[in-house]
């Protein structure tokens, strides 16, 4: 299984925020950034460019954090070494014991900051393989999961002021969400704002994924799709309204709206945000407060779309920027430093420029750029995620953003892959059910009209007024709950339709999963809760006319005991029969109505048996795309 975790957290940015104020005591900046790209479980196919996001996050993160206050836990290939030579006697083994360990000394300096007065943020920062086992996810380190107890135990022990989750992983929404067996099987946005503020009330998390979902690489990023939309959005292009903060709703729309254009749906992150207190408004990161950056300053004017690299050729950071609002971008000094910037769609001679020297804490404007050869341009299987930032990102494109959540459906998290397969066998075998128990249904409804009425015709046929009266009211009181029982069936949900629809849902790219089986979910409770009204209004109806047949009995043995004719005894026994077949008859359909429909329901809600299904995964790479097959069998 492809599974590329890349938290991803960082910094960056300045806009028209040099005219603002900086805070007078920003918040001391700590960050623990651990990438892998190889499983600890045999099998997975081992990732590209975690170790190279890791070294990413890390040179984003030292504009921010503290002196001794960032630390990398990566194993470095050949490859990343040569790009990111500084860093490799700083990189440790992304182990278990050792993010223990990290954890520790993070603690002990953010105690002492804290005892000093000032507020810290702390940012845990993970690029590798994710995977969920019955509702609960996990990272892959180097020697073992770590899942979502390791999570809140590393957070409980840095106890930071405010802290920050950003991961890019297959399966990232169950390593802070796990899904306990029984009850609904999804979450709503109510339920996440709720769990997450009463288990992790000053935790914010930023997640690659809001159900059981893989996200990718790309090899002409170097990088999985994710984090490299996300550090171009904390360097600053997120920043809508241009004051320097980069908010979880504006890091939200930004990474959502970047990757709108790419037509495939599986290479399209489905994103969930959430910052510390339960608000898509917290401060993700306050650029305003880097230690050390160069900041690039891109006029208001035009509408721009940029791609940034540095000397070395490697993709730092795209942005598509709105007309009519500034944009100031943070980079750190070695990137900075013979970067090329190429604007795209632009005619030749005006489309590339770079920067041949630079000096920490300064700004520079785009105009100030010399012009520079044009980049080549790959073809190819990467094709289609060329669309990304197809888009531009301002003021607009976020106010858009947020109108259309609030006219669209509420989105689903937490659907499972495992979920989605069973909710097909449930209506497959529902739909089996359902057929052999309508046709039981016919004979038995059959049964109790047949008994209504042959019970009422043989009372009305007797000549003493008493049994004209009572089986008028049999007949009465039997059309009455005959014809309100066939029209509760007839409205009833047809299983059939209901696989068809969900089957429709399914083949349909752009047709949200979650929503899909929430719908379905819905529907089949609805469903279970008719089957109930009917078993209620049946079971009633049996026992009265149990009742009414054993009155009938009653007045015949009566008739008897006075010397009432021969024929009008056996007429009255006869009605009495015929009202206690129909009696039966309603209580056979209550009690069998009930079993069938409820144990299938109950079965969807509890069962904690989330199998792992088979995943066929696939990683663009250049000149074609790396497939694997992971799953147990």
């Amino acid at each position: 299984m492809r599974s590329l975790l890349s938290f991803a957290l960082a910094l960056t940015l300045s806009t028209a925020a040099s005219a603002q104020e900086l805070p007078s005591s920003p918040p001391a900046v700590f960050a623990l950034v651990v990438s892998n790209n190889r499983s600890y479980a045999p099998g997975r196919a081992t990732l590209q460019y975690a170790d190279d996001d890791g070294a990413k996050y890390h040179e984003v993160f030292s504009m921010l954090a503290e002196p001794g206050g960032l630390v990398l836990l990566t194993e470095l290939d050949t490859d990343t070494r040569r790009l990111f030579p500084a860093l490799v006697p700083l990189a440790r083994i992304p182990t278990y014991e050792n993010v223990a360990d990290a954890a520790r000394t993070l603690a002990a300096r953010i105690a002492e900051v804290k005892r000093s007065g000032r507020e810290v943020d702390f940012y845990f920062v993970f690029a590798g393989h994710g995977d969920v086992d019955k509702g609960r996810g996990f990272l892959e380190l180097a020697d073992r999961a770590f899942d979502s107890e390791d999570l809140q135990a590393l957070l409980r022990q840095v106890d930071a002021t405010r802290a920050h989750v950003l991961l890019d992983s297959c399966n990232s929404f169950f390593v802070v969400s796990p899904r306990k067996a029984g009850g609904r099987r999804y979450a709503t946005p109510k339920d996440m704002t709720q769990q997450l503020g009463e288990r992790l009330p000053a935790v914010g998390v930023l997640l690659s994924t809001s159900a059981e979902a893989e996200v990718y690489e790309w090899s002409e990023l170097q990088s999985g799709v994710f984090s490299h939309v996300v550090r171009a959005g904390l360097m600053g292009a997120a920043d809508a309204d241009a004051d320097g903060r980069i908010t979880y709703v504006e890091m939200e729309a930004f990474a959502s709206i970047a990757a709108q254009e790419i037509p495939n749906p599986l290479f399209r992150p489905r994103l969930f945000a959430l910052g510390p207190g339960r608000s898509a408004q917290a401060t993700l990161v306050d650029l305003r407060a880097v230690r050390s950056a160069v900041t690039l300053k891109v006029d208001a004017a035009p509408s721009v779309r940029l791609t940034l690299r540095d000397a070395q050729g490697l993709r730092w950071a795209d942005l598509n920027k709105e007309a009519g609002v500034p944009l100031a971008l943070r980079l750190p000094a070695g990137v900075a430093r013979g970067m090329e910037v190429e604007r795209l769609g632009a005619p030749d001679a005006a489309r590339a420029w770079t920067l041949e020297d630079v000096v920490p804490d300064t700004s520079v404007e785009l105009a100030g750029f010399a012009p520079g050869p044009v980049p080549a341009v790959a073809r190819g299987v990467q094709e289609q995620l060329r669309q990304l930032f197809a888009t531009p990102f301002g003021p607009q494109a976020l106010a858009a953003f947020e109108q259309a959540r609030r006219s669209e459906p509420a989105p689903v998290y937490g659907i499972s892959l495992a979920d989605r397969e069973r909710m097909r066998q449930l209506l497959e075998t529902f739909g089996a059910v359902e057929r052999d128990r309508r046709r039981t249904q016919k004979i038995l409804f059959g049964a109790s009209l047949v008994s209504a009425v042959g019970s009422s015709a043989i009372l009305l046929v007797q000549g003493d007024t008493t049994s004209r009266l009572q089986g008028v009211g049999n007949l009465g009181l039997g059309v009455f709950f005959n014809g309100a029982d066939l029209v509760q069936q007839l409205r009833k949900e047809d299983p059939e339709a209901l696989l068809q629809e969900f089957s429709a849902a399914e083949a349909d790219p752009a047709a949200d999963p979650g929503r899909t089986v929430a719908r379905v979910d819905y529907r089949l409770n609805r469903f279970l809760a008719q089957e109930r009204r009917i078993g209620r209004t049946l079971e009633t109806l049996g026992w009265l006319y149990l009742g009414s047949g054993a009155v009938t009995l009653f007045v015949a043995e009566y008739q008897r005991s006075k010397g009432a004719g021969h024929e009008t005894v056996v007429s009255g026994e006869i009605a009495s029969l015929v009202a206690a077949v129909g009696g039966v008859s309603y209580l056979l359909r209550a009690w069998y109505t009930e079993s069938a429909t409820e144990h299938l329901v109950h079965q969807w809600t509890t069962d904690p048996d989330l199998r792992h299904l088979p995943r066929v995964s696939m990683v663009p790479m250049r000149g074609g795309a790396l497939f694997a097959v992971d799953g147990r069998f």
